[in-house]
């Protein structure tokens, strides 16, 4: 007989490509990790992993434990999702919620708060990560939930079998030193800073997706020259008159009075705030909580999407 848990462990180990970060992502120790592959292995009577230098990769069968399987633990996950919801009572379980930095700051934190003093059957772990690794979490099973963000027009690779809900929109401003040419202006558009110097997140990130988007509708490239995850260091940068930077409002820190921020128009740098989770999660009411939660939050911090 195949187990569902050595089962699971075994799709673990595949998306994590190690003992130790399946072991990590399930809460359970290597040793302990290493003991459910063996004993799947014995009873299937055959090596289901294979060290490749440091690492291991699964063998064929192995790989076909696992894709033939991913269909079985997403029913069982359906199954277990809707206990809570037929049985009622107070919302208990726990959630593996994935946010970005400026959603960690300006929602979830807040929402925690008030999760615990409404809901402390609920235990919510966050992990910060940009859009797309968090995406690819949720849609693997190493993780129940994530806040993500796309901006304009600018899709998300969103997987068929996850479900997405738009929480709310959030504006960016330019932040430009106290001192530069443009700080006294009441807005600002892309061309007005194609000479400048920027900061911004790195390629592949979402922001700088959308940073270049927005200077490529006008036929130029903006010229950046520092790199940065961290919006705090972009306004830290900026305060010493060396870049401007495109900041996002959620989250935002207090600004020093050295840096001033201008709305942007044509484009309005505009992000969507989505939330995001694996459909056979959807009968939880632990999600429906969190869910909840988020979205009383971002009904005071963002714009209504409509």
């Amino acid at each position: 007989m195949i187990s569902l848990e050595h089962l699971t462990t075994l799709s673990a180990v595949r998306r994590t490509g190690s003992i130790g970060g399946a072991a990590a992502e399930l809460g359970f120790t290597p040793s302990a990790v290493s003991q459910q592959v063996k004993r799947l292995e014995h009873g299937v009577g055959a090596a289901v992993l294979e060290r490749v230098g440091r690492g291991v990769v699964l063998t064929e069968l192995g790989r076909h434990l696992v894709d033939e399987g991913a269909e079985i633990l997403a029913r069982l996950e359906a199954l277990e999702s809707g206990l809570g919801r037929v049985a009622g009572g107070p919302v208990t379980g726990s959630v593996r919620l994935v946010a970005f930095s400026t959603a960690v700051r300006g929602l979830v934190a807040p929402s925690l708060r008030r999760l615990r003093e409404e809901a402390p059957g609920l235990d919510v772990t966050v992990v910060e990560h940009d859009p797309h690794e968090a995406i690819a979490l949720v849609a693997a099973g190493g993780a129940d939930a994530a806040l993500v963000h796309n901006w304009g027009d600018l899709p998300l690779p969103f997987p068929d079998h996850v479900e997405v809900v738009t929480l709310g929109l959030d504006t960016a401003d330019v932040l430009v030193p106290a001192e530069h040419r443009l700080a006294g202006t009441a807005g600002v558009t892309a061309l007005d800073l194609a000479d400048e110097d920027w900061v911004c997140a790195p390629e592949g990130s979402v922001c700088h997706g959308w940073l270049t988007h927005m200077f490529d509708r006008h036929g130029r490239r903006p010229r950046i020259r520092h790199w940065s995850m961290e919006f705090s260091s972009h306004v830290g940068l900026v305060a010493e008159g060396v870049c401007v930077s495109l900041v996002p409002r959620l989250g935002r820190e207090l600004l020093p009075p050295t840096v001033v921020a201008l709305p942007l128009t044509d484009p309005v740098p505009t992000r969507r705030v989505l939330m995001t989770w694996r459909r056979s999660m959807a009968p939880s009411p632990a999600i429906a909580r969190v869910r909840e939660a988020l979205a009383a939050e971002a009904a005071g911090r963002l714009r209504d999407p409509r």
